[in-house]
């Protein structure tokens, strides 16, 4: 189990989720009853911890199901747990994928099972979601009657896929949460790191945690409409390149809001461009505020074209989709 889900939780089953992997805990309790009297004779007191896990490289994913006892007293010695589980959506799931055996719970450690589906996405382009549902239950040869099953559905689904530029593998993430980049200011790309950080400080989107996300753009051409509009190269009227410096754009060329797509989506635009002091672009303001229209900035080529890379890499590490939402996190 993640550390933030036991830092997060109050034990009442709220799920916590980052891009790979979701977890919740609640607290569950098991009554013996004697059903003549309908007097209680026993009770098991125990905490129930999910955990979904993906793999952004593999086809598959799992969900976890673990049984903690806490407490107990009288007629619940021998109590065993078993279990299984299915898988709903665009998703297989095998007997052999299924893990939950007979276990005895004891206060001397965990009993858990785990199912592990497969996505049924194939074909190049092609997107599905699965919910997965882990059941188990609770028996004593002692009780005249077995309690009925419990059942653990997360409320959320899990998304794999075969459209990822850059990358042949079938991946799935949980697309709830959405992907964040962390840049920082005393990287290998401090230039970058600082034009995200004026321009988020304008009111350009992409500020994590709260700001309006970006969203991603794939098309290549409008990327490039995106690239010219917000740094036009020299030759054709743009501007000056100091010796070393390239021109870096925010928002990204491959997003949404990018100065070309962003002033479409804004209509009406265009919306006009902002830069910042040290930037070395004297035909572009310095003044401007506010979430509408893009910013760009001078900065090392070197360092403009490592981020670029790093960016990319971003993008296959969360497996971030055409028009999935991500933002930027900067950090010193």
């Amino acid at each position: 189990m993640p550390d933030y889900c036991y830092d997060l939780t109050t034990g009442d089953g709220s799920w916590y989720y980052t891009r790979t992997d979701a977890c919740s805990i609640s607290v569950w309790t098991l009554k013996v009853t004697d059903i003549r009297t309908g007097k209680q004779t026993g009770q098991l007191s125990y905490l129930q911890a999910d955990l979904i896990y993906t793999k952004v490289d593999e086809p598959y994913w799992g969900h976890q199901v673990a049984i903690d006892k806490t407490d107990g007293w009288g007629n619940i010695g021998g109590t065993v747990v078993s279990g299984g589980g299915s898988c709903t959506g665009d998703c297989t799931l095998a007997a052999s994928d299924k893990d939950f055996p007979t276990q005895t719970i004891t206060t001397d450690g965990l009993t858990f099972g785990e199912i592990f589906p497969k996505t049924t996405v194939i074909g190049i382009g092609d997107i599905g979601t699965g919910r997965t549902t882990v059941t188990y239950r609770m028996t004593n040869p002692s009780w005249t009657r077995q309690p009925s099953g419990a059942a653990s559905t997360p409320p959320i689904d899990v998304r794999c896929d075969n459209d990822l530029p850059g990358t042949a593998a079938i991946g799935c993430v949980i697309p709830d949460y959405d992907a964040v980049d962390t840049v920082s200011l005393s990287g290998p790309n401090p230039a970058y790191a600082r034009h995200i950080q004026n321009a988020q400080a304008s009111g350009l989107p992409g500020a994590y945690p709260d700001g309006e996300p970006l969203h991603r753009l794939t098309h290549p051409s409008l990327r490039t409409r995106n690239g010219d509009t917000a740094c036009p190269k020299a030759s054709s009227g743009g501007y000056p390149r100091p010796t070393g410096y390239s021109c870096d754009e925010y928002p990204f060329r491959s997003t949404w809001e990018g100065a070309f797509t962003g002033s479409m989506r804004q209509m009406p635009g265009p919306w006009p461009g902002r830069t910042f002091d040290g930037c070395q672009i004297s035909a572009l303001p310095q003044n401007v505020t506010g979430p509408k229209g893009w910013s760009a900035c001078m900065i090392p080529a070197g360092q403009n074209s490592s981020a670029g890379s790093l960016l990319n890499r971003f993008y296959i590490d969360n497996r971030v989709l055409e028009r999935d939402r991500f933002r930027i996190r900067i950090v010193a």
